[in-house]
């Protein structure tokens, strides 16, 4: 499926629009939450401990400082959220300079700032520059991985053949304690179905009561026909994710906003601990789609 990502028009680049994969360093980008993201699976966190000889202990550390970059950039998300409301019949251009003139930039920049000074803390003399050149190449698996437009998987239920996505799932505060968004103002102001997500065994079944992460037409469940906009990328490949890791739409969102995960859903914390994730633990999950006819 690379062709497929070629096609869309996914370039490797990073926070200041580097079109050169070789050289752009996700660790050194001031705005790429890389570290975060790499720690966010289990496989990476024990391949992490072991490449820097950590204790036990000092990865708990590293992981909540994890867990608080991720609830800093969620607060600022919704601070965001609310510039969007307020300005949302303004041009994408407009809204992203009210956003600009807020301090969304400074804040995101300083919460990954403060994790990756928090990790190198921990790291023996002289770590950080092992510490870059660990995370660069993970993150060059990353988007290896994430340029794999063949996340959409048929599986068989006792209700039928159901469509299922890997995606991306960050947390929100809710209108409600046990609920979570998708990127699609139809469900939420439709339905609002409850919605199959599963990670490492776990099952959970939240109801659509909010749109997001990032987007609000991205129906990315469906076919680039039928989907509302971006219907260049392939099914099951969020725009937050093409953004993230492929600067696709310059890196943004449909209202201008730098994109800061890859999420392609969003989880109240109760519904996020159903699958086993701490509050604010960010993860890869499988959700999938009753409505969806294939």
């Amino acid at each position: 499926m690379l062709g497929a990502a070629a096609a869309a028009g996914l370039v490797l680049a990073g926070h200041h629009a580097s079109a050169d994969a070789e050289s752009y360093s996700a660790y050194s980008d001031p705005g790429k939450t890389a570290l975060s993201l790499i720690l966010s699976e289990e496989r990476n966190v024990r391949e992490f401990q072991d490449e820097f000889g950590l204790d036990d202990n000092e990865v708990g550390r590293v992981l909540a400082s994890v867990r608080e970059e991720n609830e800093t950039l969620a607060r600022e998300f919704a601070e965001s959220e609310k510039v969007v409301a307020a300005k949302k019949t303004l041009p994408e251009e407009k809204v992203a300079d009210e956003i600009s003139a807020s301090d969304y930039d400074e804040t995101v920049e300083g919460a990954i700032a403060e994790t990756k000074d928090g990790v190198t803390a921990l790291l023996p003399e002289a770590g950080e520059p092992e510490l870059k050149a660990w995370v660069d190449e993970q993150w060059r698996e990353e988007v290896e991985g994430a340029s794999d437009g063949g996340t959409a998987r048929v599986v068989e239920t006792k209700a039928g053949t159901v469509l299922r996505c890997k995606v991306f799932a960050t947390q929100y505060i809710g209108h409600t304690r046990y609920e979570a968004a998708l990127p699609h103002r139809a469900l939420k102001f439709g339905s609002q179905p409850r919605v199959p997500i599963n990670r490492d065994g776990r099952l959970i079944r939240p109801r659509i009561k909010e749109v997001g992460p990032w987007n609000t037409y991205d129906n990315y469940w469906q076919t680039g026909r039928q989907r509302t906009m971006w219907k260049d990328l392939p099914r099951c490949m969020p725009e937050a994710r093409a953004a993230y890791f492929h600067n696709y739409h310059r890196g943004k969102d449909e209202y201008g906003r730098e994109v800061l995960n890859p999420a392609g859903v969003d989880l109240t914390p109760a519904a996020a601990r159903g699958l086993g994730l701490r509050q604010y633990q960010n993860g890869w999950v499988y959700v999938r789609f009753p409505w969806v006819r294939l």
